[in-house]
């Protein structure tokens, strides 16, 4: 019954979604389909006899069901793109910097010692930005964002939900730090269920800014109840994950969108210099009293962020090229260097639990240089579309900060839901770039001020 109630609830949104937002092609639920399974578990193990705890190793020796439904889905949305006859040179032009790291990372494949498996896991990365061009060479690119992350949001937190309230032997497992139980919902774990926590989160926060129907102007009330209740299914889902990093992150991107969509949308050209003195703020915090120990008090953790200190300081040991990495993805593909790393832990390390010393320990010092640039480039793009009011600016914003904080803590940077999220947010079609009058809207958000 409960099963039967889940699937059509999220049938009934799906099917409103399309009355709502019209103007988005059926091509769209390739990458909503992709999206959706980096948010949950490998297909492999849905249908095979796989655990949570048995994921690390499946990825490091893959798995042929899941390879074959990746290249599908890749060849699906080349197809669609091919159809859509997109100008790459634009593309890659209002992108250059993330098409330049990307690059890198394929040249990166040459000095690592498993080149197979990463350039295998390469291309899984360049699949990711073909599944965000399909989304926004969209005609309407906006609305196809908008469903984008609503249909995954329909899919990932009511099937949670129900894996946690009836069927906890699948929604459940034990926590490889201390022991305990705790709830992973579509998951692997509950740090996979906490990104997409954060993720579909802050898309219901800026949703929320989006009830009237676009015809009548008019307040929508399904579009409320809708909300507020896949609403409350992540506030429970986020009770029970109990991923610091995701109610932390998920509470600075909120904050960035309120604060985005009604008091400050109008100084976004200030948006750098805000950025520079809340950072001066927190360093002159940091310095002067114990912020990050009174933080970590806050959210349940302590000063080490649950040993991962410790975990950092043996990375960095570790004999590795400083500028340009061990190789994409290839760093802990050396079963000599895990079993050096996990000494003293009853579990195998598969990742170094941050995102920027996931990247430099792969890429490099020109990686991580390169991520950076990924990022600022994103950043100024989300500035210009803010100014020129764009109403999606304050969700990619809101994405893009709480994704830097996270990285902080986990290794977001890589094939993972989070980074997909982030990619379809930092990416931007030249159309949108030519048609953006900054003379314009400048006196126009002014007026606003004034």
């Amino acid at each position: 019954m409960a099963v039967l109630l889940v699937v059509l609830f999220a049938a009934g949104l799906l099917f409103l979604e399309r009355k709502w937002w019209g103007g988005v092609s059926n091509g769209l639920w390739i990458p909503v389909i992709w999206m959706a399974i980096l948010g949950s578990r490998p297909v492999s193990m849905w249908f095979g006899s796989g655990t949570a705890v048995d994921a690390a190793r499946a990825d490091l020796e893959g798995s042929p069901v899941d390879a074959s439904i990746f290249l599908v889905l890749i060849i699906a949305a080349a197809f669609v793109l091919s159809k859509r006859r997109i100008d790459w040179h634009d593309i890659m032009a209002e992108n250059k910097w993330l098409f330049i790291f990307f690059l890198y990372l394929g040249i990166s494949v040459l000095w690592s010692d498993f080149p197979d498996v990463a350039f295998k896991r390469w291309i899984k990365d360049a699949g990711s930005v073909l599944m965000v061009l399909v989304v926004l060479t969209e005609d309407e690119p906006a609305q196809a964002i908008r469903a984008t992350f609503f249909r995954c949001t329909c899919l990932l937190i009511p099937t949670s939900v129900l894996l946690v309230k009836c069927f906890p032997y699948i929604g459940s497992s034990y926590d490889i730090w201390d022991g305990q139980p705790y709830y992973c919902g579509v998951g692997t774990n509950k740090n996979m269920l906490g990104m997409a926590l954060f993720v579909c989160g802050l898309f219901l926060a800026w949703a929320a800014f989006d009830f009237r129907d676009e015809d009548t102007g008019e307040i929508n009330k399904a579009r409320v109840l809708t909300n507020l209740v896949l609403g409350l299914m992540t506030i429970y889902l986020l009770a029970k994950a109990h991923s610091a990093t995701a109610i932390g992150c998920s509470v600075l991107g909120i904050c960035i969108i309120l604060g985005m969509r009604l008091a400050i949308r109008w100084r976004v050209k200030r948006l750098g210099t805000y950025g520079f003195a809340l950072a001066l703020l927190l360093a002159l915090l940091y310095t002067t009293f114990d912020v990050d120990e009174l933080l970590m008090r806050a959210l349940g953790r302590d000063t080490t962020f649950t040993g991962r200190t410790d975990i950092w300081k043996a990375v960095l040991k570790e004999n590795i090229n400083p500028l340009i990495g061990a190789g994409h993805a290839s760093f802990w593909l050396s079963a000599d260097r895990v079993e050096r790393l996990s000494q003293g832990l009853y579990f195998k390390l598969n990742e170094a639990h941050n995102g920027y010393l996931e990247v430099y320990v792969n890429s490099g010092l020109i990686g991580s240089f390169l991520l950076i640039m990924v990022l600022i480039s994103g950043a100024g793009k989300i500035k210009r579309a803010a100014v020129a009011g764009s109403t999606v600016a304050a969700l990619r914003l809101g994405l893009l900060l709480g994704t830097v904080a996270y990285g902080m803590t986990e290794a977001v940077f890589r094939f993972s839901f989070i980074f997909f999220a982030l990619l379809l947010v930092l990416m931007e079609r030249p159309l949108e770039a030519e048609s953006f009058d900054e003379t314009e809207e400048a006196d126009r958000y002014s007026a606003v001020a004034t």
